[in-house]
């Protein structure tokens, strides 16, 4: 495990890099990060070059730069000089410069994921910002060997391995990356390094290749979180809620899902009733009259259809066991239905979802009428306790807080159905690639 200012191990003058940009260029937080690892580690294995692998940054989000102020900005990303905020908890009142120290943290990827079954197929180096006062004092490389591919905007570039026909048979689907490159253009390089701007966005790597794309889910399955403290703590509240319930995966409160939060929820709920349990759309408008009298009345739903998931198709999941029920000693929040028509609803429900008080929150008083077994990660404080004694070896933070929404995830990714919100990365993560690799299935490969 590396620190803030370990060195790299030395490579020779003959080795390759392609560096994985620092956290700051992956707008949002951890998935955003994800996405550009995994999209680095499939180029980097593609371009047979060695990996630079800085640590992921967990907390405040940063928003995308261009490359030129990326670089200014990882330059100064570091907490040197302020190891001693790292006991300000213990402080009545702490220092100014220390008021944000805790905001955020650095851990190695190592600490996430299963890192040595990546290293077992291609060559990584972790290092730290890859700035040039770094890459002249690690690596011995000069600004004569490097090439950098700057970017100005958030989807300027793609990359992709064939060359697409100049009179295609059909129009193709616009896609959002305004500047598409052969993998050859990158292949080609001289320079030892090819620094490249953000690598964020689950269709940057436009792959037709079976090749390429069976290496990419290879990849993708190898994102799974390890970290036996994170996994014990997930198998405790599995256990907990009887090992066999429904979850959803749920954003509503961070911008784009902030507005749109009543609209998912309802779109969430139905499609949890429809694929959960088995509710047709009738019964749905029916128990939305029956059980929310006072929302209004609106059309049910429409969901279009999943072709990326269609790509990847599972075995057919048997109907919802009529006798899940919690463990002994754990009860429902709720009275359990009693009408035969709705006793399906008293299945146990896991809600993730990053709504504060989530109890309190009106937009989730939908799924707390219907399903009186509802449970969400503050219900089990026990369960996670032990995760109150993790700090960052980089800086000495707590860690506690920055890893809830992974046990979140997990949590839900083992339920035996899980809903996600539509447009989140994260959800995203947590059905098609968590939920299919904690069941045993083929995961979904998007772009």
């Amino acid at each position: 495990m590396f620190t803030q200012g370990d060195p790299a191990q030395a490579y020779n003058g003959l080795q390759k890099y392609i560096p994985l940009s620092q956290p700051l260029s992956a707008p949002g937080g951890f998935h955003n990060q994800r996405i550009a690892l995994e999209n680095a580690l499939v180029l980097a294995r593609l371009l047979n070059r060695t990996l630079l692998l800085p640590p992921v940054r967990l907390g405040v989000p940063l928003a995308y730069v261009p490359f030129d102020d990326l670089y200014r900005m990882a330059a100064n990303a570091t907490k040197s000089g302020l190891e001693h905020c790292a006991t300000i908890h213990a402080r009545p009142s702490p220092a100014p410069e220390c008021e944000n120290y805790e905001s955020y943290t650095h851990i190695p990827w190592g600490w996430l994921v299963d890192l040595p079954a990546l290293q077992s197929a291609q060559p990584l180096l972790p290092g730290w910002n890859f700035t040039d006062a770094w890459l002249q004092t690690h690596l011995n490389l000069s600004a004569g060997d490097v090439f950098r591919l700057k970017d100005s905007s958030r989807n300027q570039h793609a990359f992709q391995d064939f060359v697409p026909p100049r009179r295609p048979l059909r129009p193709s689907p616009p896609r959002k990356f305004s500047e598409p490159l052969h993998l050859s253009a990158l292949a080609r390089r001289p320079e030892q390094l090819l620094m490249l701007g953000s690598l964020f966005g689950s269709s940057r790597l436009h792959l037709r290749a079976r090749a390429n794309r069976d290496m990419r889910r290879q990849v993708r399955e190898k994102m799974v979180f390890t970290n036996p403290h994170l996994a014990a703590v997930a198998d405790a509240i599995r256990a907990a809620l009887g090992g066999t319930y429904l979850a959803v995966h749920l954003r509503i409160e961070d911008g784009y899902f902030e507005v749109k939060a009543q609209k998912n929820v309802r779109r969430t709920w139905w499609r949890l009733l429809q694929v959960g349990l088995g509710f047709s759309d009738d019964e749905i408008a029916s128990l939305e009259e029956e059980l929310l009298p006072e929302e209004e009345p609106l059309d049910p739903p429409i969901f279009a259809t999943d072709s990326s998931v269609l790509r990847f198709p599972h075995p057919p999941l048997p109907p919802f066991p009529s006798n899940a029920s919690t463990a002994a000693g754990f009860s429902c929040r709720g009275l359990l239905h009693s009408a035969p028509h709705l006793k399906r609803l008293n299945a146990p429900l896991y809600i993730s979802t990053d709504a504060g008080s989530p109890t309190l929150n009106p937009l989730l008083w939908r799924f707390l009428r219907t399903f009186p077994c509802t449970f969400f990660l503050e219900d089990f404080t026990e369960q996670t306790r032990p995760l109150g004694a993790l700090r960052s070896e980089m800086d000495g933070v707590p860690l506690a807080k920055f890893l809830m929404p992974f046990v979140d995830a997990m949590v839900a990714g083992q339920a035996y159905q899980v809903v996600g919100t539509e447009l989140s990365t994260f959800s995203g993560f947590v059905t098609d690639v968590l939920w299919r690799r904690y069941h045993g299935f083929e995961i979904v490969q998007r772009g």
